[in-house]
């Protein structure tokens, strides 16, 4: 039996077209992170997080927080968790182990990843991915039910252990280690902000494997445990078909749209609050109350996005317009790579040093302008071929041959 790649009509392109808007999401939430130290400032004591200058980017950074950050990476992780289900159910039809053709994916994803985690950006979410993807073949033939909690235990777990570690972490820095963090901090970030502004590619290269690399690696321990469980609300919406079928279930997809926006609404809220110091707790102890909520609250909100999507995708003339973002989700893998390679040329200092030196609604005008030019290349590409060049290196790798790209 020939396995090969999924074709265009067996595409379902609602699902292209939220995997488009979440890279969309993804470049917003990642600006903060390819423009300034992420990792030296997240490891910097609460009290010390600096207020944004101007009320332009004081409400920027409360609508990133509100908005965006911790809801898209859900979303992608959501719908890899459906993809998988979709790509699983496609080969067993075939008769053959969809186990095997489907590990074969995940290896070449998980090189994809620590490639770029080692090359090129220290965020890399690929890797994650696949250690964490793996894992869902425990879950694939479980009952939707047995899922569904599990996703709920995984999430509401990481939530708790994240609160408790980075509220001790903040009340160990600020309160016993006092002016002797803090000096420690400002050696850190200062160290970032030259070595990035102004250093070669090697430079950061050597920076990033000694300063960051071994964090995000270590990190898997509790970042794998937070993606699985949003991968198994995939793959629980997945098993019941609601996407595959959204017209039939229209009236489910309501009930997540108004609940989620409710519930993941108010939590987000709280979060963004918490984030920017808004309400009467001490800094070190929002911080940690932020981190372990907005693990809840992020898939939540995302859920609305979803709902809220595929719904307008039952409306035909809305369809239309929103079809813009399929090219970009069905080039998904070279998007968000491409997304790397653009921004740190932008702000590395082998490229436009632009690093340190951009604020909140910069970054906000950066990201509509790079991801602007991704839906025109991709349209242009996809109008070309059928997949994109690291989809056709993937799908060539999964499948053990080389297929047509040229339409």
């Amino acid at each position: 039996m020939k396995i090969t790649a999924t074709n265009k009509q067996e595409r379902i392109v609602t699902l292209d077209i939220l995997r488009g808007f979440a890279l969309l999401g993804i470049l917003a939430a990642n600006m903060s992170a390819f423009k300034s130290p992420y990792y030296q400032l997240q490891s910097m004591p609460a009290e010390l997080a600096s207020i944004p200058q101007g009320l332009l980017n004081q409400w920027s950074v409360f609508a990133m927080d509100f908005l965006v950050v911790g809801k898209f990476y859900p979303l992608f992780s959501f719908l890899f968790g459906l993809g998988f289900y979709l790509f699983y159910e496609r080969i067993k039809e075939k008769g053959v182990r969809p186990q095997d053709w489907y590990k074969r994916r995940i290896v070449f994803l998980l090189g994809a990843g620590l490639l770029h985690l080692v090359f090129l950006w220290s965020g890399d979410i690929l890797h994650t991915y696949a250690l964490a993807g793996l894992l869902l073949l425990l879950f694939v033939h479980r009952r939707e039910k047995t899922i569904l909690t599990w996703a709920c235990l995984l999430l509401a777990g990481s939530s708790i252990v994240m609160m408790f570690l980075v509220t001790a972490g903040n009340f160990y820095m600020t309160v016993e280690q006092g002016s002797q963090a803090l000096e420690q901090a400002r050696q850190n970030v200062a160290e970032a902000e030259s070595v990035y502004s102004s250093g070669s590619y090697m430079e950061i290269l050597s920076f990033r494997l000694q300063e960051e690399v071994p964090i995000v690696l270590s990190n898997l321990f509790f970042t794998i445990p937070n993606i699985l469980g949003v991968f198994l609300i995939g793959l629980y919406v997945g098993k019941k078909g609601w996407l595959q079928h959204a017209s039939f279930f229209t009236g489910k997809w309501k009930k997540i749209r108004s609940r989620m926006l409710a519930g993941g609404g108010i939590l987000s809220l709280l979060f963004a609050c918490l984030t920017n110091g808004l309400l009467p707790f001490p800094a070190w102890l929002s911080d940690g109350l932020a981190s372990g909520l907005n693990i809840i609250a992020g898939p939540l909100f995302m859920l609305f996005y979803a709902a809220a999507a595929v719904l307008l995708c039952q409306r035909k003339n809305l369809f239309r317009l929103l079809k813009v973002f399929a090219p970009v989700g069905q080039m998904a893998l070279t998007n968000y790579m491409l997304q790397t390679i653009l921004c740190i040329f932008i702000f590395y200092g082998f490229g436009l040093q632009l690093f340190g030196t951009i604020d909140a609604s910069t970054g906000i005008l950066i990201t509509a302008v790079i991801y602007g030019a991704q839906v025109v290349l991709s349209i242009f590409w996809m109008s070309n071929y059928s997949q994109g060049p690291l989809e056709k290196l993937w799908r060539n790798w999964t499948y053990r041959k080389q297929a047509p790209a040229k339409r």
